[in-house]
């Protein structure tokens, strides 16, 4: 099983500048719901090993890894950072799920 996702530079970049994480660490991206009844889904990342069957992806010296529970939701998908929205400017677009 494979995946195809676009993790842009500046969103590695933005992950070092501001969350401190340095080259060679390994990230997973994962998805929650958020607050009870809303039903609504969020992308998470946390500092984690990468699992036999995982995803791989090496931008800017950071590692992100993905789950292949989590492929559904990131499969096709843009991972972004956009300064407008300071710091936390991340963004996360997915064709594929707007239908």
């Amino acid at each position: 099983m494979s995946i195809e996702l676009v993790i842009e530079p500046a969103f590695s970049q933005a992950y070092q500048r501001y969350a401190g994480f340095v080259p060679g660490d390994t990230l997973r991206l994962y998805v929650r719901t958020s607050g009870p009844g809303t039903g609504g889904l969020f992308y998470a990342i946390e500092k984690d090993e990468a699992m036999t069957d995982d995803a791989v992806f090496e931008i800017e010296g950071l590692i992100f890894v993905i789950r292949p529970t989590d492929f559904w939701y990131f499969d096709g998908g843009l991972l972004g950072y956009n300064p407008t929205y300071g710091e936390y400017g991340f963004t996360f677009t997915n064709p594929r799920l707007e239908s």
